[in-house]
């Protein structure tokens, strides 16, 4: 009955309708039952063997009477006895000829979708096998190099180098390779199709806490400045022991030198000796030295030529401020002129020109006592209370409540730092801001590029804690704040800017006025306490150790764009559709372009394409099953933009999903800067031939030109970091070439090229 497989025995049925569990057994032997082209030999086996039956038959009389049944039962027991010595005879022959039997090989990874990238590959086969054979028709893809060993009959594929995290795969053995050791084949290839899961997110360690060692004691109010070098720490109202100190005396040369063309600056007078001025200018060392280097300012600031000298705005005595220069060690003062009202603040615009003001003006005088009026607020404003190092901006404070605003000296405009009303902080270079937006509860940290108008949250240990007394480091690329809990209790939190992670968190109590060295490896504060007030310092861990690690772009902008593309890959192949509302606007239609089943994705690459505008690569994964052995692949442009809530998905440009091409993929790559060296670091999901990796890898500068660099492979890591001395700022192309190949020697499918930023 070949429309029923063949299965349905009528006999079968009738023999054993009362015992359903020896009929299931039976039905399974008689559709097993393999289909072999008989032996010559079998009918006379066959025959000898009823022979002897028959004659043992004769022999016993028990035997013979259960024989003699009614012409039914005779007829069935027949048939019995005839089935089970045919089937006893043909598995005898079955299993003296193991060429018949087909192979098989199943392992224990097929079809799943996190596994280990430590986890070695096993196939386990039914017989002993042609060892060699079947290693030589092991393929993987994406091209892994492996070792292989046998137990028994399994064999056991084990990748050198671990396997990519996040990545998917498929063993293929070829079918010709399957052989058994008796000559037994396989009736079809092997695939294991699985992935891998990805790198486990490293437990939350709790950041150390600082030791701060006390420097000094301070008088009240004031700041606190490092040195260019981090080596000293002033105090504009310090105190020193004793009942007098010695001040330093001034030369006849006043310095800084002006130009042969400037006239002398007018020295301020010479000053060998003065009693202790409770609240004056004080530097500490590490060593806990206190130097007093003159009377207390209310405004310092360092030259940007290594802080060789100090400008500084004394007290006139009438209301008004002096603006005066001095060696960096507080000798040989000179005064460059004089302001009518108080001066709040000043800095260094180049190692000849000073920019101040007292809150309502900002004037500039050099060093040839030339001054000028570069900006006036308008009345009912605010207050101007702090100028950006190189005085290219300048915080204006609120008249009232918050929403404090950024003034472009030059322009007489700026954005508003939404929320902004007294604690702002500029990088030591002038090129970045973070505020504290005081006008929710609890309190937000907040921090941009200066010009480019694109706000970043910054993530706080505690999300229910209010932030106050922000200060950067030199380059940006920390922060410290106090961070104050619902119950009252105060923490000292230092932290890489980049990503928000917190290198050291220590309870603090009345602390004021922190302060990071350049370096950052250094933090200062004024500790307040009912005996006085004290300057404590302590050195920050980790530090030298610090590296930021994925897309410079801001953080806010990498959160939405790591959470967008999770929702995508959603759960059991179905993406977050809430999710990706609210992390997107209707117009970019986020669900109707992410393609369903999706088993993992990854974002290659992600840059700041405009102020405020981040634009990111993405390839968005399916993974292989039995039925489509091949990893298919959707690739993806995103552009997140700037809104009042944060970085949201504007676009979403997706490709249809397609066969993963053969040969090594770019998963990744990421640039950085520092000290004028671009560094690059390119991930692959292969394993590559080495010598193949540095000649196909190459950086353009935004005119097409090759620029000079330098390609290192890690063969454990998979990755390829790219050196590049004295990059020119702005966007530059990477480019790979098909050169590129893995260990299986399969060239990289196409050319590959992303856009990336090099800062000055």
């Amino acid at each position: 009955m070949s429309w029923m497989g063949g299965w349905f025995d009528p006999e079968l049925e009738d023999l054993f309708h009362d015992e359903p569990e020896l009929l299931e057994t039976a039905q399974q032997v008689r559709a097993s039952r393999p289909r072999v082209e008989a032996d010559p030999r079998f009918q006379n086996r066959l025959r000898a063997q009823l022979v002897a039956e028959a004659s043992r038959g004769r022999a016993a009389l028990g035997v013979r009477r259960w024989w003699r049944l009614g012409p039914a039962g005779f007829a069935w027991g027949g048939a019995v006895v005839g089935a089970a010595l045919i089937t006893a005879t043909v598995l005898t022959f079955v299993s003296n000829n193991p060429q018949s039997q087909t192979v098989t090989g199943i392992s224990q990874l097929t079809a799943q979708h996190s596994v280990s990238p430590n986890q070695v590959i096993t196939v386990a086969f039914n017989q002993p096998m042609n060892e060699k054979a079947v290693q030589d028709g092991v393929h993987i893809q994406p091209a892994v190099k492996v070792s292989f060993s046998w137990k028994d009959n399994n064999l056991v594929i084990s990748p050198v180098y671990h396997l990519a995290a996040n990545t998917p795969y498929t063993v293929t053995i070829a079918r010709t390779a399957i052989r058994a050791a008796s000559g037994a084949s396989a009736a079809a290839p092997i695939y294991i199709p699985f992935g891998t899961a990805p790198t486990p997110t490293p437990v939350p360690v709790a950041p150390p806490t600082l030791t701060p060692v006390a420097l000094g004691t301070n008088g009240t109010g004031g700041s606190l400045l490092y040195a260019p070098d981090g080596s000293q720490l002033l105090s504009t109202v310090g105190l020193v022991p004793g009942s007098s100190t010695a001040s330093p005396s001034a030369s006849a040369s006043p310095s800084p030198t002006p130009t042969p063309a400037s006239s002398t600056p007018t020295p301020e007078g010479a000053i060998s000796a003065a009693p202790e001025v409770p609240g004056g200018l004080v530097e500490y060392t590490s060593s806990g030295t206190a130097t007093s280097i003159g009377s207390s300012p209310s405004a310092i600031a360092y030259s940007p030529n290594g802080g060789r000298y100090l400008a500084m705005a004394v007290d006139d005595g009438n209301g008004g401020s002096r603006i005066v220069t001095s060696l960096s060690n507080g000798s040989q003062r000179a005064r460059l002129t004089d302001s009518p009202t108080q001066v709040t603040d000043l800095t260094w615009a180049t190692n000849d020109r000073i920019i101040y003001t007292d809150g309502t003006t900002i004037d500039s005088v050099d060093l040839s006592h030339r001054t000028a009026v570069l900006y006036t607020l308008p009345a009912g404003s605010g207050t101007i209370t702090e100028l950006a190092p190189g005085g290219a901006y300048a915080y204006v404070s609120p008249a009232t409540g918050t929403g404090g605003s950024l003034v472009n000296v030059n322009t007489g405009s700026g954005p508003v730092l939404h929320g902004a009303a007294s604690d702002v902080a500029f990088s030591g270079d002038g090129a970045s801001v973070a505020w504290v937006d005081e006008s929710t509860q609890p309190g937000r940290l907040f921090t941009e590029p200066l010009g480019q108008n694109a706000a970043a949250p910054v993530s706080m240990p505690d999300a229910t804690a209010t932030p106050s007394d922000v200060a950067l480091d030199y380059r940006g690329d920390e922060i410290t704040y106090i961070s104050t809990g619902s119950t009252g209790v105060a923490d000292l939190v230092v932290a890489q800017l980049a990503n928000a992670t917190p290198l050291a968190v220590t309870p603090i109590s009345n602390a004021s006025q922190l302060t990071l060295s350049p370096a950052g490896d250094e933090v200062a504060f004024v500790s307040t306490a009912a005996a006085g007030a004290t300057i404590e310092q302590a050195t920050v861990p980790g530090t030298a150790k610090i590296q930021v690690n994925g897309p410079r772009i801001p953080d806010g902008a990498n959160d939405t764009l790591q959470q967008f593309v999770q929702a995508q890959v959603g759960a059991n192949g179905q993406p977050d559709l809430a999710t990706l509302a609210v992390l997107s606007t209707p117009t970019a239609n986020a669900a109707a372009n992410t393609p369903q089943n999706l088993s993992r994705a990854y974002v290659i690459s992600a840059y700041l394409k405009a102020p405020g505008v981040v634009q990111a690569s993405i390839e968005l994964i399916v993974d292989p099953d039995a039925q489509h052995t091949n990893a298919r692949v959707a690739s993806e442009t995103v552009l997140l933009a700037q809104s009042t809530s944060g970085y949201l998905v504007n676009s979403v440009d997706t490709s249809a999903l397609r066969d993963e091409s053969a040969g090594p993929h770019i998963v990744q790559v990421t640039s950085s800067t520092a000290a004028g060296v671009t560094t690059l670091v390119v991930t692959f999901d292969s394993d590559l031939k080495s010598n193949t990796v540095a000649a196909a890898i190459s950086a353009m500068s935004a005119s097409g030109a090759t620029l000079t660099s330098t390609t290192i492979y890690d063969l454990d890591t998979r990755t390829a970091t790219v050196t590049i001395a004295n990059a020119p700022a702005g966007t530059l192309t990477l480019d790979i070439a098909t050169t590129l190949t893995d260990v299986e020697g399969q060239a990289l499918a196409n050319s590959f090229d992303t856009t990336f930023e090099a800062s000055s």
